[in-house]
């Protein structure tokens, strides 16, 4: 079941719903498959012109391999096609969102340097 505040989000495919997450696990399966740092992968993400289908369908499998363990590139290729794109890309931009929270307001960064004393 999607949970917002794990970082998970549903994707609705006709009366089944898959669950979308970017953890580092998921991420780091996401880099293996495309060759590519998460920051390239997030750069891309934010250009559709350039990005190509085959990162769509490995982001897609990427996402759901957290709470869908052994689901292959194709079946996630299926299961985009069947969302539609334009849904299972709004799924996946916000958990991508929720994997990399912007930080809170009002909370300082830690400085090692001061906790030494």
């Amino acid at each position: 079941m999607a949970n917002p505040n794990r970082g998970s989000v549903a994707l609705q495919v006709g009366d089944r719903a898959y669950t979308l997450s970017y953890s580092i696990n998921a991420l780091c399966e996401l880099e293996e498959l495309l060759d590519k740092p998460v920051a390239a992968i997030i750069e891309a993400i934010q250009k559709p012109a350039e990005l190509r289908m085959s990162s769509v369908r490995a982001i897609i499998w990427a996402g759901l391999q957290d709470h869908h363990q052994g689901l292959t590139v194709q079946e996630a290729g299926q299961i985009a096609s069947e969302a539609g794109m334009q849904a299972a890309m709004s799924q996946v931009g916000e958990a991508f969102r929720l994997a990399f929270p912007a930080p809170a307001e009002g909370v300082a960064k830690a400085n090692p340097q001061k906790a030494k004393g």
